[in-house]
């Protein structure tokens, strides 16, 4: 189990566990608290070193996390969304399919990734990649970019839906925190235009690696490479020796791309956890 499942999961994968959706986060405030000073001139450096402090910490364990994420929570305010480091974990579909049946109203809506990397507003329901989740989807009026397009409200079994259209398309699923513990949507995206998978691949931070594995059954598989057009983690090619795809175990997410994508069921997802030599790499 991930760090974040020591934490939060209570005996099971944390994102499957509904106290961690933000039900909780809509509270009345406090009597008599006094209104925070205004901050100075931000640091630039700021916000990844607090990232890179709290990526050390969860190496040396969760009781070194929370020491640390409560340091920095006590000095500044850390970016909205992101938790130990990574601002989320990679997700496969048939775990996004579960994580839509826990949590209520599901609403689709534009992608700040796509606005702010190529100047491209999703303003269509056709056209939105992310989905909120969970009473923080009413959240999301502090940050109206988010709402240019508007909201697009949707059943369990139409968000089901979406996530397997998004999913034969090419997009990696990950899910999207506020703050520390609380869910609050899931990404449908790619490398490089995702802000989170680029920070993780391109500077070792950032989004945590998922549950599982994939393995390669290689007596199904007859080298077609359609498993490693999808890959967005260059964990997959295609053996020339062999003409079949092969796997690096140590680089791949676990996002289950390239098993929803073999047309003769040639892959697989196994649990992580059952793997002693990835146990630990997340």
């Amino acid at each position: 189990m991930c760090v974040y499942c020591d934490l939060w999961g209570d005996g099971m994968i944390w994102y499957l566990n509904p106290k961690n959706y933000p039900r909780h986060m809509y509270t009345l405030p406090k009597k008599d608290i006094a209104p925070k000073a205004a901050g100075g001139e931000a640091d630039p450096a700021g916000y990844i070193n607090a990232e890179r402090s709290l990526v050390d910490a969860l190496e040396k364990g969760p009781e070194e996390f929370e020491a640390t994420l409560k340091l920095l929570r006590d000095g500044m305010d850390l970016m909205q969304g992101s938790v130990g480091g990574w601002m989320g974990q990679a997700v496969p579909l048939r775990d996004a399919e579960k994580m839509v049946e826990i949590a209520s109203p599901k609403g689709l809506i534009a992608c700040i990734c796509r606005h702010h990397m190529l100047g491209r507003e999703e303003r269509t329901r056709p056209e939105m990649t992310c989905m909120g989740l969970g009473v923080g989807m009413l959240k999301w009026e502090r940050w109206p970019e988010r709402y240019k397009g508007g909201v697009y409200w949707v059943s369990t079994e139409e968000a089901k839906e979406w996530l397997r259209d998004l999913d034969k398309k090419g997009f990696m699923h990950s899910l999207m925190m506020f703050g520390p513990r609380f869910i609050g949507g899931i990404c449908n995206c790619d490398y490089p235009v995702c802000d989170a998978l680029a920070m993780r691949l391109d500077f070792g931070f950032n989004m945590l690696k998922g549950h599982h594995v994939a393995v390669v059954d290689y007596d199904l598989c007859n080298g077609c490479g359609i498993c490693a057009q999808r890959c967005q983690f260059g964990a997959l090619k295609m053996g020339v020796t062999q003409d079949k795809a092969n796997i690096d175990q140590m680089r791949c997410f676990g996002c289950g791309l390239c098993e929803t994508g073999c047309p003769r069921g040639a892959i697989s997802l196994v649990e992580r956890a059952k793997l002693p030599a990835l146990q630990e790499v997340w």
